[in-house]
Order: structure tokens, then C-alpha cells, then sequence
């Protein structure tokens, strides 16, 4: 009984955690936009370089409308973009 308990719930987090690490960020030229100022504003130079270059990948791909490789390199990019370390955003309603 326990076997088939630990087996059904590897079972649900083998489907749950490669969803989850979709990102939802749309290679599309006002998310190109938005994210570019959100890595200029970035205060941490290291991961704003990182973000930058991912960020121009996704860029050029998009102009090559290439929507894989830009969507790809976006998610390269948004990855720098979140700050481990700060609370979880809250949203009031």
C-alpha cells in the first residue's frame, strides 16, 4: 500500500515539475520591450551582463523570426530577472 502511494506521487511530480519550469514570458516585441527596461534597472552588473546578452539573442532571433530560438534565449534571460532572495510577490484583491 505504501509502495503504490510513493509510486502514484513520484508518478505526479514527474508531470508536475517539468510544467511548472515553463516560463511564461511571450517572445513578442512589447516582452522584448518591458524586459530590456527590467534588465536596465537591474542593480546586480554580473547577472544584468548575462541577462543582456540572452536578451539580445532573443532579440535578434525575433527579427530573424525564429520563435524557437527566441524563445529560448528569453527564458535565458528572465532567469537573471528574479531576485532568489526577495519575498514572493503578493497580490491584494
Amino acid at each position: 500500500m505504501i509502495k503504490s502511494a510513493l509510486l502514484a506521487t513520484a508518478i505526479c511530480f514527474a508531470f508536475i515539475v517539468p510544467a511548472s519550469a515553463q516560463q511564461a514570458v511571450q517572445c513578442d516585441e512589447a516582452s522584448l520591450t518591458k524586459m530590456r527596461a527590467d534588465i536596465d534597472a537591474m542593480t546586480d552588473k554580473d547577472k544584468q551582463a548575462m541577462s543582456l546578452q540572452s536578451w539580445e539573442a532573443a532579440d535578434a532571433a525575433f527579427k530573424a523570426n525564429n520563435l524557437d530560438e527566441c524563445n529560448a534565449r528569453i527564458g535565458d534571460a528572465s532567469k537573471n530577472l528574479v531576485d532568489p532572495a526577495a519575498p514572493p510577490a503578493t497580490t491584494t484583491q
